[in-house]
């Protein structure tokens, strides 16, 4: 300790008592601290603020797009290119409407729409009907609006297998074709060939 204040004292000069000068050197010490600490901080608010800011208006998200083709009784069929999450309302508002002898009951407008879906708008009179009752009956049973009932009026559906046929169809936005019967569990190249004619999309 002795060695220590003889130094302090040397640094500080003999003419001060140790007491002063010791307070004296902490001060300085103290004081040239702070004031490299305010120098950092103004250096680095002086950079933050030199970052651009970006406004919330300049931020652009763009939607996924998808395509559908429409076909039938629309006023411009073909290949529309529409927003991720658009309905069949507006497929068919991007290909100019229904034409007058459409039937506007052949589809559900308001289904959610699905990428590469064709959707097909029937003339009134020739769209398929959803039947009960028989399987035997002339009428087919539409894959992507027949309920659960009617479903299980297919040869060899009973009701767990027409709810898993439900549930593939609201998985993936619909059936697009007849052949999707056969991505689902239980449904084999026998069954369908039993079922294919008495259904349709």
């Amino acid at each position: 300790m002795d060695w220590i204040r003889l130094k302090a004292a040397e640094l500080l000069g003999a003419n001060q008592p140790l007491n002063k000068k010791l307070l004296l050197l902490v001060g300085s010490i103290v004081a040239l601290v702070v004031f490299a600490i305010n120098g950092m901080t103004s250096s680095q608010t002086q950079k933050l603020e030199a970052l651009p800011s970006l406004a919330a208006d300049e931020v652009v998200v763009k939607s996924a797009t998808i395509f559908v083709h429409l076909v039938g009784e629309v006023i411009k069929p073909g290949i529309y290119q529409l927003e991720s999450g658009s309905r069949v309302m507006d497929a068919v508002f991007a290909a100019g409407g229904f034409t007058k002898s459409a039937d506007d009951a052949s589809v559900n407008l308001a289904r959610e729409i699905t990428d590469g879906e064709q959707i097909v708008i029937f003339k009134q009179g020739q769209a398929p009907q959803i039947v009960g009752g028989n399987a035997g009956s002339a009428s087919q049973i539409s894959l992507n609006r027949a309920s659960q009932a009617e479903l299980e009026d297919l040869p060899g559906v009973g009701p767990a297998l027409a709810q898993r046929i439900i549930d593939w169809r609201d998985a993936n936005g619909g059936f697009k074709k007849k052949e999707d019967l056969l991505s689902i569990s239980g449904i084999g190249d026998k069954l369908f060939a039993g079922i294919k004619d008495q259904v349709t999309l």
